[in-house]
Protein backbone atom coordinates (compact mmCIF):
# COMPACT_ATOMS: atom_id res chain seq x y z
CA UNK A 1 0.00 0.00 0.00
CA UNK A 2 1.80 3.05 -1.30
CA UNK A 3 1.60 6.17 0.62
CA UNK A 4 2.89 10.31 0.54
CA UNK A 5 5.80 11.62 1.26
CA UNK A 6 4.47 14.55 3.59
CA UNK A 7 7.49 17.06 4.31
CA UNK A 8 5.26 18.50 7.01
CA UNK A 9 4.12 15.45 8.53
CA UNK A 10 7.31 13.65 11.26
CA UNK A 11 7.45 9.41 10.19
CA UNK A 12 6.11 8.93 13.49
CA UNK A 13 2.70 10.89 12.94
CA UNK A 14 2.45 9.00 9.87
CA UNK A 15 3.10 6.14 11.60
CA UNK A 16 0.37 6.22 14.56
CA UNK A 17 -2.50 7.44 11.88
CA UNK A 18 -2.05 4.17 10.29
CA UNK A 19 -1.94 2.04 13.50
CA UNK A 20 -4.91 4.01 14.82
CA UNK A 21 -6.68 3.68 11.15
CA UNK A 22 -6.13 -0.30 11.47
CA UNK A 23 -6.64 -1.64 14.75
CA UNK A 24 -9.73 0.59 15.73
CA UNK A 25 -12.98 -0.92 17.02
CA UNK A 26 -14.89 -1.40 14.39
CA UNK A 27 -12.63 -1.44 10.96
CA UNK A 28 -10.93 0.25 9.21
CA UNK A 29 -13.61 3.01 8.37
CA UNK A 30 -14.17 3.66 12.03
CA UNK A 31 -10.38 3.81 11.99
CA UNK A 32 -9.82 6.23 9.68
CA UNK A 33 -12.10 8.77 11.38
CA UNK A 34 -10.59 8.26 14.88
CA UNK A 35 -7.22 8.32 13.15
CA UNK A 36 -8.09 11.91 11.35
CA UNK A 37 -9.09 12.97 14.66
CA UNK A 38 -6.50 12.15 16.72
CA UNK A 39 -3.50 13.30 14.26
CA UNK A 40 -4.80 15.74 12.54
CA UNK A 41 -4.01 13.41 8.87
CA UNK A 42 -6.67 12.98 6.38
CA UNK A 43 -6.60 9.56 4.32
CA UNK A 44 -5.81 11.60 0.78
CA UNK A 45 -3.14 13.55 2.84
CA UNK A 46 -1.30 10.00 3.71
CA UNK A 47 -2.20 7.47 0.70
CA UNK A 48 -1.45 7.76 -2.86
CA UNK A 49 -5.29 8.11 -5.10
CA UNK A 50 -5.26 5.17 -6.47
CA UNK A 51 -7.80 2.83 -7.97
CA UNK A 52 -9.69 1.33 -4.87
CA UNK A 53 -7.35 2.99 -2.55
CA UNK A 54 -9.77 2.91 0.38
CA UNK A 55 -10.53 -0.41 -0.28
CA UNK A 56 -7.00 -1.60 -0.42
CA UNK A 57 -6.52 -0.16 3.97
CA UNK A 58 -9.84 -2.54 4.44
CA UNK A 59 -7.49 -5.49 3.16
CA UNK A 60 -4.68 -4.59 5.32
CA UNK A 61 -6.89 -3.68 8.25
CA UNK A 62 -8.93 -6.75 8.07
CA UNK A 63 -5.09 -8.77 7.81
CA UNK A 64 -4.65 -7.05 10.87
CA UNK A 65 -6.95 -8.42 12.60
CA UNK A 66 -7.26 -11.94 11.25
CA UNK A 67 -3.38 -12.51 12.10
CA UNK A 68 -4.18 -11.65 15.56
CA UNK A 69 -7.02 -13.83 15.74
CA UNK A 70 -5.53 -16.41 14.44
CA UNK A 71 -2.90 -16.35 17.21
CA UNK A 72 -5.66 -16.58 20.04
CA UNK A 73 -6.91 -19.45 18.09
CA UNK A 74 -3.73 -21.00 18.36
CA UNK A 75 -3.17 -20.21 21.48
CA UNK A 76 -7.02 -21.55 22.64
CA UNK A 77 -7.08 -24.46 20.45
CA UNK A 78 -9.62 -26.62 22.94
CA UNK A 79 -11.34 -23.39 24.24
CA UNK A 80 -12.36 -22.42 20.27
CA UNK A 81 -14.25 -25.87 20.16
CA UNK A 82 -16.00 -25.66 22.93
CA UNK A 83 -17.47 -22.19 22.13
CA UNK A 84 -17.26 -22.86 17.90
CA UNK A 85 -15.99 -20.84 15.84
CA UNK A 86 -18.25 -18.34 15.71
CA UNK A 87 -18.98 -17.44 19.63
CA UNK A 88 -15.54 -17.29 19.60
CA UNK A 89 -14.52 -14.96 16.75
CA UNK A 90 -16.97 -13.01 17.91
CA UNK A 91 -15.52 -12.67 21.72
CA UNK A 92 -11.89 -12.43 20.13
CA UNK A 93 -12.58 -9.95 17.68
CA UNK A 94 -13.80 -7.80 20.42
CA UNK A 95 -10.76 -8.47 22.80
CA UNK A 96 -8.54 -7.35 19.71
CA UNK A 97 -10.04 -4.44 19.62
CA UNK A 98 -10.26 -3.66 23.29
CA UNK A 99 -6.64 -4.83 23.69
CA UNK A 100 -4.92 -4.25 20.88
CA UNK A 101 -1.29 -6.14 20.53
CA UNK A 102 1.52 -3.99 21.94
CA UNK A 103 4.03 -6.22 22.77
CA UNK A 104 6.96 -7.12 20.35
CA UNK A 105 5.57 -10.89 20.57
CA UNK A 106 2.20 -11.84 19.59
CA UNK A 107 1.97 -14.43 22.19
CA UNK A 108 1.64 -11.55 24.83
CA UNK A 109 -2.23 -11.05 23.31
CA UNK A 110 -3.90 -13.47 24.76
CA UNK A 111 -2.46 -13.03 28.42
CA UNK A 112 -5.70 -11.01 29.48
CA UNK A 113 -8.33 -13.01 27.04
CA UNK A 114 -9.28 -15.15 29.98
CA UNK A 115 -9.94 -11.79 32.11
CA UNK A 116 -11.76 -10.56 29.19
CA UNK A 117 -14.12 -13.49 29.08
CA UNK A 118 -15.30 -13.14 32.72
CA UNK A 119 -15.30 -9.27 32.66
CA UNK A 120 -17.81 -10.21 29.91
CA UNK A 121 -20.12 -12.25 32.26
CA UNK A 122 -20.41 -9.67 35.08
CA UNK A 123 -23.41 -9.93 36.47
CA UNK A 124 -24.28 -13.48 35.10
CA UNK A 125 -25.37 -14.91 38.45
CA UNK A 126 -25.60 -18.17 39.45
CA UNK A 127 -26.86 -21.64 38.63
CA UNK A 128 -26.98 -23.45 35.86
CA UNK A 129 -26.53 -20.37 33.76
CA UNK A 130 -23.86 -18.95 35.86
CA UNK A 131 -21.78 -22.35 35.97
CA UNK A 132 -22.26 -22.67 32.06
CA UNK A 133 -20.69 -19.14 31.43
CA UNK A 134 -17.81 -20.03 33.82
CA UNK A 135 -16.87 -23.33 32.58
CA UNK A 136 -15.48 -21.42 29.23
CA UNK A 137 -13.19 -19.15 31.57
CA UNK A 138 -11.90 -21.32 33.86
CA UNK A 139 -10.80 -23.27 30.37
CA UNK A 140 -9.24 -20.36 29.10
CA UNK A 141 -6.95 -20.55 32.27
CA UNK A 142 -5.76 -23.37 31.99
CA UNK A 143 -4.62 -23.19 28.11
CA UNK A 144 -3.13 -19.82 29.02
CA UNK A 145 -1.46 -21.53 32.14
CA UNK A 146 -0.45 -24.26 29.89
CA UNK A 147 1.04 -21.73 27.09
CA UNK A 148 2.65 -19.81 29.68
CA UNK A 149 4.79 -23.51 31.58
CA UNK A 150 5.55 -24.00 28.08
CA UNK A 151 7.69 -20.79 27.42
CA UNK A 152 8.89 -20.50 30.86
CA UNK A 153 12.77 -20.92 31.78
CA UNK A 154 12.44 -24.44 33.01
CA UNK A 155 14.59 -27.16 34.84
CA UNK A 156 15.82 -28.38 32.03
CA UNK A 157 19.88 -27.13 32.20
CA UNK A 158 19.36 -27.48 36.01
CA UNK A 159 22.39 -29.80 37.48
CA UNK A 160 21.00 -33.00 38.31
CA UNK A 161 22.43 -33.14 42.20
CA UNK A 162 20.35 -30.03 42.52
CA UNK A 163 16.96 -31.94 41.88
CA UNK A 164 18.12 -35.07 43.60
CA UNK A 165 18.73 -33.03 46.43
CA UNK A 166 15.54 -33.21 49.62
CA UNK A 167 15.83 -32.10 52.78
CA UNK A 168 15.46 -34.40 55.65
CA UNK A 169 12.50 -34.68 58.03
CA UNK A 170 14.68 -34.02 61.01
CA UNK A 171 15.40 -31.12 58.61
CA UNK A 172 12.12 -30.37 57.96
CA UNK A 173 11.00 -30.27 61.67
CA UNK A 174 13.88 -27.99 62.80
CA UNK A 175 13.42 -25.68 60.42
CA UNK A 176 16.88 -26.15 59.03
CA UNK A 177 16.58 -26.31 54.94
CA UNK A 178 17.80 -25.20 52.19
CA UNK A 179 15.88 -22.31 50.06
CA UNK A 180 13.08 -24.46 47.77
CA UNK A 181 11.21 -22.39 45.08
CA UNK A 182 8.47 -23.46 42.58
CA UNK A 183 9.49 -23.78 39.86
CA UNK A 184 9.92 -21.27 37.15
CA UNK A 185 7.87 -22.90 34.82
CA UNK A 186 5.03 -24.35 37.09
CA UNK A 187 1.58 -22.99 37.45
CA UNK A 188 -1.27 -23.37 39.93
CA UNK A 189 -4.80 -22.79 39.15
CA UNK A 190 -8.00 -23.03 41.72
CA UNK A 191 -10.75 -24.45 39.86
CA UNK A 192 -14.78 -25.15 40.24
CA UNK A 193 -14.61 -27.66 37.53
CA UNK A 194 -12.44 -30.67 36.74
CA UNK A 195 -11.06 -28.12 33.36
CA UNK A 196 -7.70 -30.09 33.37
CA UNK A 197 -9.55 -33.77 32.71
CA UNK A 198 -12.19 -32.58 30.01
CA UNK A 199 -8.54 -30.58 28.51
CA UNK A 200 -7.28 -34.23 28.03
CA UNK A 201 -10.28 -35.92 26.82
CA UNK A 202 -11.38 -33.09 24.10
CA UNK A 203 -7.75 -33.32 22.93
CA UNK A 204 -8.55 -37.07 22.30
CA UNK A 205 -11.98 -36.25 21.06
CA UNK A 206 -12.46 -36.06 17.02
CA UNK A 207 -12.49 -32.69 15.18
CA UNK A 208 -16.24 -32.36 14.78
CA UNK A 209 -16.85 -33.11 18.31
CA UNK A 210 -16.06 -32.25 22.00
CA UNK A 211 -16.86 -34.07 25.47
CA UNK A 212 -20.42 -32.71 26.84
CA UNK A 213 -19.61 -29.74 29.62
CA UNK A 214 -18.49 -31.71 33.10
CA UNK A 215 -20.51 -31.35 36.38
CA UNK A 216 -18.70 -28.48 39.01
CA UNK A 217 -15.79 -30.36 41.04
CA UNK A 218 -13.48 -27.83 43.17
CA UNK A 219 -9.96 -29.24 42.80
CA UNK A 220 -6.28 -28.06 41.96
CA UNK A 221 -4.23 -28.71 39.40
CA UNK A 222 -0.61 -27.63 38.98
CA UNK A 223 1.21 -27.48 35.63
CA UNK A 224 4.99 -27.69 34.82
CA UNK A 225 7.62 -29.15 32.35
CA UNK A 226 9.81 -31.04 33.00
CA UNK A 227 12.16 -32.63 30.27
CA UNK A 228 10.57 -30.35 27.90
CA UNK A 229 7.23 -32.33 28.51
CA UNK A 230 4.51 -30.33 29.97
CA UNK A 231 2.40 -32.46 32.56
CA UNK A 232 -1.02 -31.77 34.51
CA UNK A 233 -1.10 -33.00 38.41
CA UNK A 234 -3.99 -32.84 40.48
CA UNK A 235 -3.59 -31.79 43.88
CA UNK A 236 -4.66 -31.95 47.70
CA UNK A 237 -6.01 -28.71 49.07
CA UNK A 238 -2.88 -28.50 51.42
CA UNK A 239 -0.58 -28.88 48.39
CA UNK A 240 -1.86 -26.22 46.86
CA UNK A 241 -1.59 -23.79 49.35
CA UNK A 242 2.00 -25.07 50.30
CA UNK A 243 3.04 -24.41 46.78
CA UNK A 244 1.41 -21.34 46.55
CA UNK A 245 3.35 -20.08 49.62
CA UNK A 246 6.38 -21.25 48.37
CA UNK A 247 5.81 -19.27 45.56
CA UNK A 248 5.31 -16.02 47.73
CA UNK A 249 8.58 -17.01 49.63
CA UNK A 250 8.33 -18.89 52.63
CA UNK A 251 10.50 -21.02 54.30
CA UNK A 252 9.52 -25.05 54.22
CA UNK A 253 8.36 -24.36 57.70
CA UNK A 254 6.14 -21.62 57.04
CA UNK A 255 4.62 -23.59 53.99
CA UNK A 256 3.67 -26.01 56.09
CA UNK A 257 1.72 -23.69 59.04
CA UNK A 258 0.52 -21.38 55.57
CA UNK A 259 -1.21 -24.94 54.02
CA UNK A 260 -2.32 -26.34 57.66
CA UNK A 261 -4.53 -23.19 57.95
CA UNK A 262 -6.03 -22.72 54.73
CA UNK A 263 -6.72 -26.09 54.47
CA UNK A 264 -8.15 -26.66 57.67
CA UNK A 265 -5.51 -29.58 58.86
CA UNK A 266 -3.36 -29.98 61.53
CA UNK A 267 0.36 -28.70 60.68
CA UNK A 268 2.22 -32.23 62.15
CA UNK A 269 -0.06 -34.00 59.89
CA UNK A 270 0.85 -31.82 56.83
CA UNK A 271 4.73 -31.53 57.75
CA UNK A 272 4.37 -35.50 57.81
CA UNK A 273 2.50 -35.87 54.87
CA UNK A 274 5.22 -33.29 53.33
CA UNK A 275 8.18 -35.61 54.11
CA UNK A 276 6.34 -37.87 51.51
CA UNK A 277 5.05 -35.71 48.93
CA UNK A 278 8.44 -33.33 48.48
CA UNK A 279 10.55 -36.25 46.88
CA UNK A 280 7.78 -36.50 44.23
CA UNK A 281 6.35 -32.45 43.79
CA UNK A 282 10.74 -32.39 43.09
CA UNK A 283 10.63 -35.68 40.70
CA UNK A 284 8.03 -34.48 38.63
CA UNK A 285 9.48 -30.51 38.42
CA UNK A 286 7.32 -28.65 40.75
CA UNK A 287 9.70 -27.15 42.54
CA UNK A 288 14.15 -26.58 42.53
Amino acid sequence: MAERDLPGAPLAQVQAWFLTAMTAPGGAARGVQLAGQRHGLQPEQVLLPVAGGPARLHIYADGYVLRLLECLQADYPVLRRVMGDELFGFFARAYIWRHPSASTTLYDLGGGFADFLAASQAGAGGGAQGAALRFPVELARLERARGEASRAPGLEKMPRPALSFLPSGVDLLLGDTRQWRLAPCARLLSLTFPVHRYWQQAQAAPDDGVPPQPEEAPGFVAITRLHYRLAMHDLQPWQFHWLQALADGAPLGGCAQEAAEASGRAPDAVLADAMLWLPMAAATGLIA
